[in-house]
């Protein structure tokens, strides 16, 4: 499994899932199908992208201190919640399988960038805030129990909610994403180190590339318009949905 070229092939798409992470969080479906192709089964593929998602995760947060400081109650309050449902998550997967999800994943990823690309109907914080009042809670919680079960498109979904609950630009309720994955990835680590297999030879080969790439990707987002942001990644996720859709369906 572990040949020169497995490593290279390992190594460039971590670089690549890192930066995604930081960008929009879909550093798995980056990184899932690279760790089938070396050989890895794909429940240990599953729990292992989880364990070096955590240095993607650290080094994007470090790189979006800046958002971050802007809006502390907001990220404490979204991380709480998606950490919670993750760990719900994290639990059935204990008792279950990850193709279980296999047809159910592109349909999430659809709704996401669908969702992204609608326009939204508030024109007032106030508006933003009753808003979050009526619908965050179960969204973020039903977000976080996704993350933990399988987790591939949950930025993308992540990101799908928060633009529909807040005013601010992209970069900002993407480096709140960033802080949440972070809670809800290290709580679902606590859980798998002592229920699933965690491949650790490999742990160090994607985490050097994840910790780089993490940390570039909320610097990219800075210098791209928001608008620009949100509808790229709603076509890509669209275009993901359909491909992903198209292996599970047909």
């Amino acid at each position: 499994m572990f040949t020169v070229t497995n490593i290279i092939i390992l190594v460039v798409t971590s670089i690549i899932a890192g930066t995604m992470n930081g960008i929009v969080g879909m550093a798995t479906l980056a990184l899932y199908p690279a760790m089938l192709y070396v050989g890895i089964s794909p429940i240990t593929a599953n729990v292992t992208i989880t364990v070096g998602l955590l240095f993607s995760d650290t080094s994007a947060v470090l790189s979006s201190r800046q958002e971050l400081k802007k809006n502390v109650p907001e990220w404490i309050k979204i991380s709480a919640l998606v950490t919670f449902g993750s760990l719900f998550g994290s639990i059935i997967l204990l008792f279950t399988s990850a193709d279980t999800f296999k047809k159910v994943v592109p349909i999430i990823i659809l709704f996401s960038g669908i969702l992204m690309a609608m326009p939204k109907k508030h024109n007032s914080a106030t508006e933003v805030k009753r808003s979050v009042q009526v619908m965050s809670i179960a969204a973020l919680m039903a977000v976080g129990v996704y993350e933990g079960y399988f987790g591939a498109g949950t930025g993308v979904l992540l990101n799908a909610v928060l633009s529909r609950i807040t005013t601010a630009p992209y970069a900002e309720y993407n480096a709140t994403r960033n802080m949440a994955a972070l809670c809800a990835d290290i709580l679902s680590v606590i859980i798998f180190v002592f229920t699933l297999p965690i491949d650790w030879i490999v742990v160090p080969i994607i985490a050097v590339g994840l910790f780089a790439g993490g940390y570039l990707g909320p610097i990219v987002v800075r210098f791209i318009p928001s608008k620009v942001m949100q509808y790229t990644i709603s076509c890509f996720a669209i275009i993901v949905a359909l491909y992903l859709g198209y292996q599970a369906f047909l």
